[in-house]
């Protein structure tokens, strides 16, 4: 069990209520209003790096460093909270989810990747780390501060690097997807494994990348939104709903270029 779902199990109970989907504009309150946790009070970050450097960055990781496409651009809301929710097969992932969307997201990041270079850049964007050792409440606490003054931010589920089938996902998304009273935008990274495998130390440009964002979705809010049950039920749905986005964007021959 990694930081997110330590977390949010610490910070829910036993039990098990019927799983009830509230009306419409309870799930998506105004920015700062509506959340169920008590803020962590984190620092508001200012995204001006986003804003002035992500431009020139895309396209020089999209059309000299590697071959980026992407698909979807239109599903993704710019005025709302909102969780990138993806696949995880590849270091490339999380950069390409943050510097491909069109508005700023805020990823939680590992902790161990905070040294050095690495770190300072995690910083700058405006990542957050997480302790997968221990219950983070903090990080989850920042996100959904994050996620109250209307913010995004992207949560690969499956909790580690692995095949990116969506076989399991951890309970951490729907802890913020209740808490944060938001959406949830699956984003498929497509063909990133092949394009730096294990082991590689910079990406293959002869492997087409695809980066592909879905339609966002709705969570069904448990009556008991602590219940570890009712939290595991709605993680199962989210998993589901993003394996279909996953499988549905792979049979897809994609359209778009970067």
């Amino acid at each position: 069990m990694t930081g997110p779902e330590q977390a949010a199990d610490e910070m829910t109970t036993r039990s098990a209520p019927e799983i009830t989907r509230p009306a419409p504009e309870t799930i998506r309150p105004a920015s700062g209003t509506g959340l169920l946790h008590r803020g962590a009070a984190s620092p508001v970050y200012n995204d001006l790096p986003h804003r002035v450097l992500k431009p020139g960055v895309r396209q020089i990781i999209n059309r000299l460093i590697m071959r980026v496409t992407l698909e979807g651009l239109e599903h993704v809301p710019v005025d709302e909270p909102l969780i990138f929710a993806g696949n995880h097969s590849s270091w490339l992932d999380g950069p390409l989810v943050v510097i491909e969307s069109p508005r700023t997201v805020r990823c939680l990041v590992k902790s161990e990747m905070y040294t050095r270079i690495v770190g300072r850049l995690l910083l700058i964007s405006g990542q957050i780390p997480i302790d997968r050792g221990r219950p983070d409440r903090e990080a989850l606490h920042t996100a959904l501060d994050e996620l109250s003054r209307g913010g995004a931010i992207g949560v690969f589920p499956e909790g580690t690097r692995g095949s990116g089938e969506m076989a399991a996902v951890q309970h951490g998304i729907a802890y913020l997807a209740v808490h944060g009273r938001c959406r949830v935008l699956p984003v498929a990274c497509i063909n990133t494994g092949d394009a730096l495998p294990k082991g590689a130390r910079w990406p293959r440009r002869s492997v087409q990348v695809r980066v592909v964002f879905g339609k966002p979705f709705e969570v069904d809010v448990p009556a008991n939104p602590r219940s570890r049950r009712a939290l595991a039920a709605v993680a199962e749905d989210i998993r589901v709903r993003l394996l279909d986005h996953l499988e549905t964007a792979r049979a897809s021959p994609g359209e778009s270029a970067a």
